[in-house]
């Protein structure tokens, strides 16, 4: 049985506590659903409630998010709707305070959008938010001198020196590779962010196609845009975006749009042609070029 008795004693609570995390089908707020709420409830009395929920988010579940939650669209095709289910997740979440790790920006607008679509006004101030991120980063530095004590466990003297601050970079490093394997540091920089189609991050990954990251067409295909407003890519073209960007953008205004590979292909990156209908309506396999 969990035992929450610092919450209890500490915050004196004089309503609910509710401390939830959310899993959705991605991170637009006007676009993406909700596909798992976990919640633990805790009452004044000391009373806890805890529940895991899944739904069904009438939208394809990215592969990205699979790979990542697990969650496919077969295991969610019989969950219920949010909107079906908005009243009781309203009656656990109705005046409480809310807490979790970066709800602040992410978890509890994106639940308040939900209710929306279900025709619920689900409001907050900041005085019912505890967020367990932002009092970790606070509370635990995360810059050059944290890293400092930590590495080398001296205080960095100095702070904000160029000279001071590259002498304490080059101890950090030193250390690093004193405790980490070299082989794996190497991984870690070269780590590409997969995310992203372009170094320029103006097309992220959706379902192995590119979305727009950027302007009013933020979170729309870019095979979409290219159907709807070729204009708008022709303007990327004479903009300054950067060489990389500009020939996606180039080649999706010939038909071609990037696909990213799995993981044993050996490019993530490829551009592939438009998928055509073969004369019994299937779509055949578009071809890499």
């Amino acid at each position: 049985m969990l035992n929450f008795k610092h919450i209890l004693s500490v915050m004196n609570l004089d309503k609910p506590l509710v401390i939830f995390d959310l899993e959705t089908t991605g991170l637009a707020l006007a676009y993406d659903r909700i596909i798992e709420l976990a919640f633990v409830k805790i009452m004044p009395n000391g009373r806890v409630i805890e529940k895991d929920i899944f739904f069904n988010p009438e939208i394809d579940v990215p592969s990205e998010v699979t790979a990542i939650n697990g969650l496919t669209n077969a295991d969610l095709a019989d969950k219920p709707l949010f909107r079906d289910y908005a009243q009781e997740i309203w009656d656990i979440f109705y005046d409480c305070y809310y807490g979790g790790f970066n709800v602040v920006n992410f978890d509890l607008p994106m639940l308040r959008r939900e209710f929306l679509r279900a025709g619920y006004d689900f409001n907050y101030t900041k005085k019912q938010v505890i967020d367990s991120k932002v009092i970790y980063h606070a509370m635990e530095p995360r810059d050059l001198a944290a890293a400092y004590k930590y590495y080398c466990q001296k205080e960095l003297a100095n702070a904000h020196s160029a000279l001071a601050d590259v002498r304490a970079s080059a101890e950090i490093l030193d250390q690093q590779l004193a405790k980490y394997d070299y082989g794996l540091i190497r991984q870690i920089s070269e780590a590409p962010d997969d995310r992203y189609v372009d170094e320029e991050k103006r097309f992220y990954w959706r379902s192995g196609e590119a979305y727009l990251n950027f302007s009013k067409y933020k979170d729309r295909s870019l095979a979409e845009i290219a159907k709807v407003d070729p204009g708008f890519l022709r303007w990327m073209m004479e903009a300054d975006f950067s060489p990389e960007t500009k020939q996606i953008v180039e080649r999706a205004l010939e038909g071609e749009f990037p696909k990213k590979q799995s993981q044993d292909s050996t490019s993530s990156n490829d551009i592939v042609a438009p998928a055509k209908k073969s004369m019994s309506g299937f779509v055949e396999e578009p071809k890499l070029f």
